[in-house]
């Protein structure tokens, strides 16, 4: 049902009223397949990035998406994992770039790997050091600091018995800077 059209300075029934929600709340989006949306005071902002599908193996295609994905690249009994190269706020983490080698980082156990992001806490913008903005693995859980936002990629669970990873779990979402994250003390 649309909401009937009302003149101006005439008072809008309840029924009118609740009909001019009721369509504004099923034109409303709630989620998206294979990208991601933002929703603010300002409107909502939409993302699908252009490398959302690739061939499977059976021909059809696959909606995979994740950035900074983490997989499994130990040799032998030294436990490592490879970090796909990305982007964070325009710029690639220290390490990473277009003619760089794969992103390997050593592991020891359990573990957590994150983007961990350093801001000027005058400007609240990245810092400009190519060391801004890095990647690493962490047996800890980290906390933000008052310059640096801590963001999550993925946790790898190991086995011993032979030594080896058993299980990675990434995020997959979009690291993204944010000073308001920083552990502002009073």
């Amino acid at each position: 049902m649309f909401p009937p059209y009302q003149q101006r300075g005439v008072p809008i029934s309840p029924a009118a009223f609740n009909a001019l929600l009721d369509e504004v709340r099923s034109s409303q989006l709630v989620g998206i397949v294979g990208g991601t949306f933002q929703r603010s005071i300002g409107g909502t902002n939409i993302s699908i990035p252009d490398n959302l599908s690739k061939p499977s193996s059976s021909g059809t295609l696959d909606t995979v998406l994740c950035y900074f994905k983490v997989t499994d690249a130990s040799e032998g009994t030294t436990l490592k994992v490879e970090v796909q190269q990305d982007q964070i706020a325009g710029r690639y983490p220290d390490g990473m770039g277009l003619g760089f080698p794969a992103f390997r980082l050593e592991i020891s156990g359990n573990c957590y790997i994150y983007a961990k992001i350093l801001f000027n806490t005058t400007t609240l913008q990245i810092d400009s050091s190519s060391e801004a903005i890095t990647v690493l693995q962490s047996n800890e859980l980290q906390e933000n600091t008052a310059s640096e936002q801590y963001i999550l990629l993925a946790t790898v669970l190991t086995k011993t018995g032979p030594v080896r990873i058993d299980k990675i779990t990434n995020i997959c979402a979009q690291p993204i800077p944010n000073a308001c994250a920083l552990a502002w003390s009073d």
